[in-house]
Parts: structure tokens; sequence; C-alpha cells
């Protein structure tokens, strides 16, 4: 059973470093901020986290791998086709992004810390290679190296996220219909 005293202050840390990630760019974020907003000390913050932008992959990256593993099981029912579980996925990325849209808006292009980017970035390439790795044989294009492909892709969508958090004012139909315009039909 988990002490109910590190669950709270997993939810006070967790809460505190997504309102101070939406306020300020993660390297402008200290520990001394996130424990003095949870109510908590230095001590109990290293027993739970390295660094601010550590802690906040570890406030994304749950909510993200849930949507790669509800992806795999929609695809191995083979309830709906390749495109359309693609396109469900991706709408729920969309999702989370929005959710999150003013922590992303700031740390995505910051440029003194990057783990916000990199951890965006491997999550997707991780899925990429995934989906590339369960597609029926004969399906990919000939040569193509999944690495090299989950790379590319994984990089494009962390860009399109950042182009369209840090460009003109867009609805975000506009980013899951460009995303979905960019995807290539083999991939579903």
């Amino acid at each position: 059973m988990v002490d109910a005293r590190i669950v709270q202050t997993t939810k006070a840390l967790h809460t505190a470093i997504v309102e101070l990630a939406s306020e300020k760019a993660v390297s402008t974020i200290t520990v001394a901020d996130v424990t003095r907003r949870a109510g908590i000390n230095r001590a109990t913050f290293y027993s739970h986290a390295t660094s601010p932008g550590s802690l906040l992959t570890d406030v994304l990256t749950p909510e993200l791998d849930a949507i790669r593993t509800d992806d795999l099981a929609l695809r191995e029912t083979g309830a709906v086709s390749g495109a359309e579980a693609t396109r469900r996925g991706l709408e729920r990325v969309v999702d989370h992004v929005v959710r999150y849209r003013d922590l992303y808006r700031l740390a995505l292009p910051d440029q003194l810390d990057a783990s916000t980017h990199r951890a965006l970035a491997q999550h997707f390439e991780k899925s990429s290679v995934v989906h590339l790795e369960s597609l029926p044989e004969g399906s990919r294009p000939e040569g193509l190296s999944v690495h090299i492909a989950a790379g590319f892709f994984a990089h494009a969508l962390v860009g399109a996220i950042a182009a369209w958090l840090g460009g003109k004012r867009t609805s975000r139909k506009a980013l899951l219909d460009t995303i979905l315009a960019m995807t290539p039909t083999w991939w579903e």
C-alpha cells in the first residue's frame, strides 16, 4: 500500500511544476520555486526528482504513454481502419498539447532546458518505432529504416506543435488536420 503522504506530496509537486511551467520557462524554475509552491522541503523534492525539468517530464509522460498504449490496443482489435486509429491517436496528442498549451508554449523553445522538447520527441520516436514495427509485412516502403523514419516523424511532430504554439493563432483542428495531411498514407 502506498503511503498517503507520498501520494499527497507527489500531487503537490506535480501541481506546482505544471503551474510554474505554465508561467515561465523551465530553465528559469528553481527547486526553491517548486518547493515553495508545493509546500515541501528540498530533501523531499530530491527524493522525487532530480530537477524541475525531470519533474515536469514525470508529469507529462504517463498521459502520453497512455495514448500510445490505447493506440496499440485499438489497432489490435481491428475495430477501426489504420487511418482512423492514426487520426484518433493524433487527436489525443493534440488534446494533450492543448490542455498544457501554456506550458508547452514556454518549454518547447527553451534553449536553456530542452528536457520537455527531448521528452516529447523521445516519446513520439518510441511510439513511431512500435507502430512501424507492427505494420504488416510489405506495407512499409522498401528500404525504409525504422529508426530513421521514427526519428524523422517524432521531430517533425514536435516541430509542428512548436510552430503551432509559437505562430499565428489557429485552431486545434488546423494543427490536427495539418499533421494528418503530412502523415504518409502507408503509415496507417
